[in-house]
């Protein structure tokens, strides 16, 4: 039993979780998992500089605009779609690092089309902080009614509660009636 809790830190340090995230999901000890990381570096593996924060995000800090509900939508998506229904009442770690792996590979693809889509990622341990808000039903996805999309929203998130997909922004007609003015000067 402890040695499989071991090996699940092991991948889990390697796969970037912070710290926190280490101990709650392995119950190992803060000393144990620097112990673990010292083994890690001994190994020769590189790991990520922040993965000693105590702390973890929330709706509130990971989704501030509707590019972020997008990036948030994908990523809670592919992990449903992997963990099936049961990740509303528990997080799987494999079904997470899967998810994870799914959506980095997807931003690959998307930045050759769209180089600012990178602006804006997630770590893993922010996909496990989301994947924890759907857990504890502060978070869930939604169906829009107009598009009929499913997206992720929470109760902490920092944006409008709507459709990520159909959001328009406010000022985006007015850009638009603008725009077609100095094009009609422009062709007379």
């Amino acid at each position: 039993m402890r040695l499989k809790r071991w090996i699940e830190a092991r991948q889990m340090a390697l796969m970037g979780y912070v710290t926190r995230i280490i101990i709650i999901e392995t119950g190992l000890s803060d000393k144990q998992v620097r112990r673990l990381y010292e083994e890690i570096d001994r190994d020769g593996f590189k790991l990520e500089k922040n993965r000693t924060t105590r702390t973890t995000r929330s709706g509130a800090t990971l989704l501030l605009n509707q590019a972020s509900k997008i990036h948030a939508s994908l990523l809670m998506q592919l992990y449903r779609q992997v963990g099936g229904e049961s990740v509303t009442t528990s997080i799987s770690i494999d079904a997470l690092d899967r998810a994870y792996r799914m959506y980095q590979a997807v931003l690959c693809e998307l930045v050759l089309v769209e180089p600012t889509i990178r602006n804006v990622t997630f770590t893993i341990s922010d996909a496990w902080c989301l994947a924890s808000e759907l857990r504890s039903n502060e978070a869930m996805f939604d169906i829009c009614p107009n598009c009929q999309c499913s997206y992720f929203t929470s109760i902490h998130q920092s944006t409008a509660i709507g459709c990520p997909f159909c959001y328009e922004p406010p000022n985006r007609n007015k850009h638009k009636s603008n725009e077609l003015e100095v094009l009609a000067v422009i062709e007379s």
